[in-house]
């Protein structure tokens, strides 16, 4: 077997340019392109194998039947002639070292007394990710090679050797950051962050102190008494959140932790990474502020050769270069690749289906139109966890690949000289960190079609297919629900219904593929959109503990006197509108609450030390949460007040929804909505290479996530609010400590009850629902989203074949009786109503976020 290490130039400490990283292979190596591009087979070893060339012989290479290809390439490519450092940037892209030209671009040795990089076949170190908790039930074990978080001292190696000056590991990060190009983000050996990491001594006082400043959030977690003991349906083992941090505690306690890293890693890995949860989270100071663990940029992807045999793994560039010769990756890091994937996954993630986290590792027009790449290069909630020095893909033909590992420096290492200088700079308290949330920017997504509707920032998008059998189908893709405009969000997708009405679209495919959620009405008001006359039911519930329920009775105390049509007093006015108030929401009979036992009981179901609120359902006809521009969200939800009588465009066995599994929180509500009140039928992409059914809906089902900021927020009014002592001691138990150690930190609040359990209590997080019809991914789709579509409709519409499952060919393609005829006009731009409302960008104050924002935390 032939093996390939493959390292980096110019990554030793004091290096001009260390930062290799993708931005900048796509701005200087078009070279990289062609030279892939030019070889017969199109794949990486080609690029790798004239950049060993060229590193031997240099100008030589470019005499070469395939340099002088390249170098025409290149010079089509970027109107020049291809230079030294041009080719040798693009073998830095692959990972070969070249030979550079003296100067300014050659690395200098280490200092003295520097640590030596690990060598390409050391073992991964302890931090690197082991499902070990969290691995679905009769999960195989982890990778061989693949070391456990640490479980204590004798698990934990001893912290780097004291070293003086630039020899330090945190030294020469710092050496190469205070290097950085603007705007350009550096990058180091993944081992030399590494070893800088687990240089930062313990602060044991500091450590107990976070701890007992996290217990009063986590007694918010809505479903405790389920991720102790899941359902023997659900795809992972139990754990007991108060018991693992209980046992951190007592780590802590003994001296167990040789390094503050171990310290955090074992927290995060106890007690957050089990959970498989989107709505809870806790990144911890020292493992997400510094740095961001990523592998090169060589994307995987997860493709069927015939779209029903097992899908294999291959690389994303070899299949859009060349799909029938592109190999297939067998191992990584010497373990099953899908085995590999499948571990990785199981030790975080923000969904909760395997399957659907299985397919967020690996490359898809719908994951880089959400700007990645796939969690196996970064991302994810694995992204905690230290992959090692290295990481081998080894090809079907037996060539096995090295690439090292890289850490991209996200930190201000200004002043860091050794250990203790980087836990003054990222572990001592400052301000909170700010919720972090995103939306599509652009109105065109990457590598998608241009779309004939769309909101400005992408959120919305619609099409059109074309082709036999197909002509008839609209395709209403929508990558979030948290636009910046949305009274735009909810104009686009009125045009989009009623245009595709007139143009004769009679089916349509509802693409919600990497959709994690956003503004909880926006998913109600999609729905009505589709199903004006359908009533949404969305039953839910919180956890009670002494602190919701004393925050409950102060509030529904002050607000007992607050008119909102009349009070002046902004603060009182989104106090009243909380959930806290027992006026606030519906029964599930659509009913008001009439007194604070009604809304808050207790009750209890399973275990009775567990008590929990009544079922409630938001009420959507509520103007101040709706249309008020200050309050709500500056919409009406169609089917109330001004449109309460809208047409139904599209029947629903003419309505598919598609789903790559990422479908989290306010998706999760929508697609509740959609397939059990409205009976649409669902197809589902990619899963695991096993046969059987998959979860279109694989994200997080709770109801509301709440941030530790948001939780402090209400703590500190209610205190304000109230003079029992009882209640002030218990609100002043929420510090803002936590926040200001992390870098996210959020519970789930609220569980999603469906209605098939409303007498025995089980969260929609621990329900199974598969999905109608799983289809596998294909070559043609990596390259083209509307094959994608296509497929999803051919199975929908026209009962095509499904890898699993299967959707009966709808009786009738006409459309709905209640929709507008379609229209004959010809020419010329039609009015629409996107065009007129205010787009302006709602204010996403912290109280919209924690009474809007349904949103999974990646």
């Amino acid at each position: 077997m032939k093996t390939t290490s493959i390292t980096v130039a110019a990554l030793l400490a004091g290096a001009a340019d260390l930062t290799f990283a993708a931005n900048q292979c796509n701005q200087a190596d078009s070279c990289l392109t062609a030279l892939r591009g030019t070889h017969v087979t199109g794949r990486v070893q080609a690029a790798v194998h004239f950049c060993q060339k060229y590193a031997k012989d240099n100008e030589a290479a470019l005499q070469s039947v395939m340099g002088k290809q390249i170098a025409k390439s290149c010079h089509d490519d970027q109107g020049r002639a291809v230079s030294h450092l041009k080719i040798s940037n693009a073998c830095d892209c692959v990972g070969m070292p070249v030979k550079r030209a003296a100067g300014a671009n050659e690395a200098p040795k280490p200092a003295a007394g520097a640590s030596k990089p690990a060598a390409a076949d050391s073992k991964p170190a302890a931090g690197a990710y082991k499902p070990a908790a969290a691995a679905p039930k009769g999960a195989a074990a982890a990778p061989k090679g693949a070391a456990a978080a640490p479980k204590g001292a004798a698990a934990a190696p001893n912290p780097a050797p004291a070293r003086k000056g630039k020899g330090e590991p945190c030294a020469q990060v710092s050496d190469a950051w205070s290097k950085k190009k603007p705007q350009t983000p550096v990058t180091v050996p993944a081992s030399l962050a590494y070893d800088c990491l687990k240089s930062v001594p313990l602060g044991k006082q500091q450590g107990l102190d976070l701890i007992d400043a996290i217990m009063p959030y986590l007694d918010w977690q809505s479903d405790v008494e389920f991720k102790k003991n899941p359902p023997k349906a659900y795809a992972y083992p139990g754990y007991d959140i108060f018991g693992n941090i209980a046992k951190v505690k007592s780590n802590l306690q003994a001296g167990t932790y040789a390094s503050e890293f171990d310290f955090q890693l074992d927290l995060y890995t106890k007690v957050w990474a089990p959970g498989q949860d989107g709505h809870f989270l806790f990144y911890p100071d020292l493992l997400a502020r510094p740095f961001k663990w990523t592998r090169q940029p060589v994307p995987l992807v997860s493709i069927s050769e015939d779209g029903t045999s097992l899908p294999v793994i291959k690389l994303q560039s070899e299949v859009l270069a060349n799909a029938k010769t592109a190999q297939t990756v067998t191992k990584i890091n010497g373990v099953d690749a899908a085995k590999f994937i499948e571990d990785s996954v199981n030790a975080a993630s923000y969904l909760q289906d395997p399957d659907a986290a299985y397919n967020t590792m690996f490359w898809s027009k719908a994951t880089a139109a959400a700007s990645g790449s796939g969690n196996f290069i970064s991302g994810g909630r694995i992204s905690m966890f230290y992959p090692g020095p290295t990481t081998s893909l080894t090809f079907a033909n037996g060539t096995t690949n090295e690439l090292q590992n890289l850490a991209t420096v996200y930190g201000d290492f200004g002043g860091i000289v050794d250990g203790p200088s980087m836990y003054k700079k990222f572990c001592t308290p400052g301000s909170a960190a700010g919720d972090q949330s995103g939306v599509p920017g652009e109105s065109q997504l990457p590598g998608y079609p241009a779309p004939k509707f769309s909101t400005q920032d992408g959120a919305v998008t619609g099409y059109y297919l074309e082709g036999a059998g197909v002509n008839d189908v609209a395709v209403l893709a929508v990558k979030s629900f948290d636009p910046r405009s949305p009274a735009e969000f909810q104009a686009v997708i009125m045009d989009f219904l009623t245009e595709s009405s007139e143009d004769g679209k009679t089916k349509l495919v509802l693409d919600l593929q990497s959709n994690v959620g956003g503004t909880l009405l926006l998913g109600y008001d999609l729905f009505r959109q589709l199903f004006p006359k359908t009533v949404q039911d969305g039953n839910s519930r919180f956890k009670l503990s002494n602190s919701l329920t004393m925050m409950a009775q102060v509030i529904s105390d002050v607000s007992k006197d607050v008119d909102s049509t009349m009070e002046e007093n902004t603060d009182l006015i989104d106090m009243s509108e909380t959930f806290f108030n027992y006026r606030q929401d519906l029964d599930i009979n659509d009913k008001n609450f009439l007194k604070f036992e009604d809304k808050w009981g207790p009750h209890t179901y399973t275990d009775p030390s567990y008590k929990y609120s009544t079922l409630m359902r938001a009420n959507a006809s509520d103007p101040l949460i709706t249309s008020d521009p200050d309050h709500g969200i500056g919409i009406t939800i169609t089917g109330y007040g001004t449109l309460v009588d809208q047409p139904q465009y599209f029947k629903p066995e003419n309505i598919i929804v598609l789903y790559d599994g990422s479908c989290s929180s306010t998706c999760t509500a929508v697609s509740h909505f959609l397939h059990q009140l409205g009976g649409v039928k669902s197809v589902a992409m990619g899963g695991r290479p096993k046969a059987g059914p998959i979860q279109g809906v694989g994200g997080v089902k709770g109801s509301q996530v709440l941030s530790f900021t948001a939780l402090y927020n209400y703590a500190s009014s209610v205190a304000q609010h109230t003079k029992d002592d009882k209640v002030k001691a218990e609100m002043n138990r929420f510090k803002e400590l936590p926040m200001q150690r992390s870098t996210k930190a959020y519970v789930n609040a609220r569980d999603t009850i469906l209605r098939d359990n409303v007498k025995d209590g089980l969260p929609a997080q621990y329900v199974y629902e598969p999905s109608d019809c799983r289809l596998y991914w294909t070559a043609p789709m990596i390259n083209d989203v509307t094959e994608i579509w296509k497929a999803a409709a051919n199975a929908g519409f026209n009962a095509g074949k499904c890898a699993d499952g299967g959707i009966a060919k709808p009786k009738s393609s006409r459309r709905n009786a209640a929709a507008p005829a379609p229209s004959r006009r010809s020419g010329g731009k039609r009015e629409r109503l996107s065009d007129k409302v205010d787009k302006t960008p709602i204010a996403r104050t912290p109280f919209f976020k924690a009474h809007h924002l349904q949103k999974a935390v990646k």
